[in-house]
């Protein structure tokens, strides 16, 4: 810390020096300013006289020049040159030359003269001149004058007001600074104790408040620097005990290192030299530890590549570390190793490297086997991908016949139940028509007789036969075809419902009715019955059809195998309305599906009697149709021995179908 040797100048000197330049400097700038200003008024004051004096005589003499009155006109030059600024006057007549002339040579001293001419005209002609010179002498003296009583006044005014400031100076600051010095002194010499008490509200008491503040900080800092000299006394022996572990563990550092089996090196960065090696690397490069320290690795040709410790070192700056860097090294036998290099920058008493070193050579050797293994594995993979592809052509060659099989199966199922339905109907329609056949033979026979019995005579009573027997015929006649009309009737709007997927607003129990006399041929031959209990009222807008073919796709199924080995059976259908939809069911008191097969009815050609009546695409179908065509669901229930129930629910405004799809042929997906 430097310090400043103290100047001879006083605060008391400094404070007169400051008043005094404070003063002096702005009254001489105002005297030399006013003496400027006078200085500048003796021209003008000059000049006035010069034009004023010149105007007098110019006027004066007008009359007496015209007149040729040069008594007059000398007697008031006479007058103007008892001026005592005027040097001489001359008026001159334009024609005669000089007119009147009056001098005072005395006044040509070494004062500066000025000269001023000025015409005379009379009705607007000129007749003459004026030539007036002025001396400056006057106006000097009276200058002087001014800047004399100037002078004095700006004098006594600096010299009283130096003298009050000096006696406020005195006692508002020197006295107050005497006894801040004489407290600081104190505060210096260590006396703490005293408070300082300002005796004014000035800057100087603001000074002694602030030194009273400084006076209780340095009470506070020394009982801190007490208690701080007293920790740092127990922190140097703290220190000690930690140099002391410090020396233990850079001992078990150095041991660590020089013991590590990874080969460690600590290098200088600047230049790459060993400052200190282990013996790991030393037995890995296949030399000692003290042949390598002090040398650098590429002037000992540790490196496959003469240029590889610069690279490594610039990447080191670069990055700030280097890790999994992979080289090669040569060793002193002049064998050559794969390794990987891990760097680390660090600092001991200059920036240093260290280096850990990690043979990879067996690791790539393996590496190399498993690239030739992959080649080889890829060359397979290829084979492989190549077979799986000509498999998978041959797969979707077959997945294609068997989606043809399959529509033509769903085909034939269809055509299979409408099949069914006409044998069925064809049945039915059998008795009727043949009872109308005997009855019209009947009736035939009848005429014949009638008409033989009419050519030998008749009697009332053959009348009467003849019109009560061909009655009974007629009335049989009319049942039987009657009979056989709501068949036929039946049959063809089940036949065109089940052809195609018209959508049009039906009557649910009408629909139903129509599709269970169209099934009751084929439930006549077994011993099993049809009830339905459908209410009046439950209409739709969807598609009769494919639901007609719902509804015979369960009531085949039904007969097919839900009453295997069953003497008797009852299939119920009933239905309700459930707001927007409509829970229509299916229900026999068969031997019911057993558990395994209860999650695959619905699959496709999936069956139980596979070859016996039964292809695996009802179920299939009806599932489809339900979910599909008519936007509903469709679940099942059932235990074995007690029967199984199917519960359709569908809204009862079915969902548009894609454009085409009203009014054509139902195929089943």
């Amino acid at each position: 810390m430097s310090s400043t040797a103290p100047s001879g100048l006083t605060v008391r000197r400094a404070i007169v020096a400051a008043v005094l330049l404070g003063v002096l400097l702005p009254a001489m700038l105002v005297a030399a300013y006013q003496a400027h200003a006078l200085y500048q008024r003796l021209g003008e004051s000059v000049a006035a006289v010069s034009t004023r004096e010149a105007s007098i005589v110019a006027l004066g003499v007008r009359e007496s020049l015209w007149a040729l009155d040069a008594d007059s006109a000398r007697t008031l030059v006479e007058a103007v040159a008892d001026n005592p600024a005027v040097v001489s006057i001359e008026v001159q007549d334009i024609q005669r030359g000089r007119f009147a002339f009056a001098e005072r040579p005395g006044r040509r001293g070494g004062a500066s003269l000025h000269r001023i001419e000025r015409m005379i005209t009379y009705r607007g002609d000129e007749i003459g001149r004026v030539h007036l010179e002025i001396t400056e002498e006057p106006f000097v003296h009276q200058l002087r004058a001014q800047l004399l009583t100037l002078g004095s006044t700006l004098l006594i005014q600096i010299i009283g007001s130096v003298l009050l400031i000096l006696l406020v100076l005195h006692h508002r600051i020197l006295l107050p600074l005497q006894r801040l010095a004489r407290e600081a002194g104190r505060l210096a010499h260590g006396d703490l104790n005293d408070p300082i008490e300002p005796l004014r509200r000035d800057e100087i008491g603001e000074v002694e408040s602030q030194l009273e503040i400084t006076r209780r900080a340095l009470r506070g800092l020394i009982a801190s620097l007490e208690q701080k000299n007293l920790t740092l006394e127990l922190d140097l022996y703290e220190r000690a005990k930690v140099e002391g572990a410090l020396r233990d563990s850079e001992q078990k550092f150095s041991s660590l290192f020089h013991e590590s089996p990874i080969p460690l090196a600590l290098m200088r960065q600047a230049d790459g030299a060993y400052l200190d090696v282990n013996r790991a690397l030393a037995y890995e490069l296949g030399t000692s530890p003290n042949e390598m320290i002090g040398e650098r690795a590429g002037k000992m040709g540790f490196y496959a590549d003469p240029d590889e410790q610069q690279k490594l070192f610039d990447l080191l700056a670069r990055e700030g570390h280097v890790d999994d860097y992979e080289m090669r090294m040569q060793k002193v036998d002049g064998s050559v190793i794969d390794c990987q290099v891990h760097l680390r920058i660090m600092h001991i008493d200059e920036p240093c490297v260290l280096s850990a070193i990690v043979d990879i050579s067996a690791l790539r050797a393996a590496q190399r086997k498993v690239e030739e293994l992959n080649l080889s594995l890829e060359q397979r993979v290829v084979e492989r991908t190549r077979a799986l592809a000509d498999a998978n052509h041959e797969l979707e060659n077959a997945l294609e016949r068997l989606q043809r099989t399959h529509t033509e199966l769903v085909q034939s199922e269809k055509l299979a139940a409408l099949g069914s339905l006409v044998a069925g109907i064809a049945h039915e329609l059998n008795t009727p028509i043949g009872n109308c056949v005997m009855v019209a033979s009947t009736l035939r026979d009848l005429g014949k007789d009638f008409r033989e019995r009419m050519a030998t005579g008749l009697k009332r009573s053959m009348l009467e036969t003849f019109v009560s027997e061909t009655e009974s015929a007629a009335d049989i006649l009319v049942r039987n075809l009657i009979a056989a009309g709501e068949l036929i009737t039946s049959f063809k709007q089940v036949a065109v419902d089940q052809t195609s997927s018209q959508r049009r607003s039906f009557a649910l129990r009408e629909v139903v009715r129509e599709i269970v006399v169209t099934m009751q041929p084929m439930f006549r031959k077994t011993p099993f019955v049809i009830e339905e209990d459908i209410p009046d009222g439950i209409w739709l807008d969807s598609y009769p059809g494919p639901f007609g073919q719902v509804v015979t796709n369960l009531l085949g199924n039904t007969l097919l195998h839900a009453f295997d080995g069953r003497k008797n059976g009852i299939v119920r259908l009933t239905a309700e309305a459930d707001d927007g939809y409509v829970i229509f069911r299916c229900t026999d008191d068969g031997v019911g599906i057993s558990p395994a097969h209860l999650h695959k009815i619905f699959d496709p050609f999936f069956t139980t009697k596979l070859g016996r009546h039964g292809t695996g695409l009802g179920l299939n179908i009806v599932h489809n149709i339900v979910t599909g065509v008519l936007g509903g669901d469709i679940n099942v229930d059932s235990e074995p021995d007690y029967g199984t129930s199917f519960t359709l629910r569908m809204p009862r405004h079915a969902p548009r179908r894609g454009n085409g799809a009203e009014g054509g042929e139902l195929t089943a997906v």
